[in-house]
């Protein structure tokens, strides 16, 4: 599918990966890894990260990205398919879940933001 036709899915009652500070954050909730969005984080948002999002793929896929990668306002979001990539659902990781080769091109985004900084103040994060 291409990436213009991505589209975002909130999906029912995922209220856990809304956040209730200005930044997105990734918090321990049960013994698991929760990433948290920044309050206020739109639907328009998303949508935008999906379609300039970085597509990650697999060797025995190669035509159907795995996860999409973005970066947006000092933090790293990853976002997974359910549906064979008609919709995605996205959310903040650390920086220990990014591939190397990933993580080189949000480099390279980011510092085309003029945002390397931020960037790597998430990536150096302890959460």
């Amino acid at each position: 599918m291409p990436q213009s036709q991505r589209k975002y899915d909130k999906g029912e009652n995922r209220r856990k990966h809304q956040g209730s500070s200005d930044e997105a954050v990734v918090v321990w909730e049960n013994g698991l890894e929760v990433g948290k969005c920044p309050k206020g984080f739109s639907l328009e948002q998303a949508t935008t990260l999906l379609q300039d999002a970085i597509p990650e793929f697999k060797k025995r896929q190669p035509d159907q990205p795995f996860r999409l990668w973005s970066y947006y306002a000092g933090a790293v979001y990853q976002a997974r398919t359910s549906d064979g990539g008609l919709t995605w659902h996205g959310w903040p990781v650390q920086a220990k879940h990014i591939p190397p080769k990933i993580e080189r091109q949000l480099r390279e985004r980011a510092e085309s933001y003029g945002e390397i900084k931020e960037l790597k103040r998430w990536l150096d994060r302890k959460f």
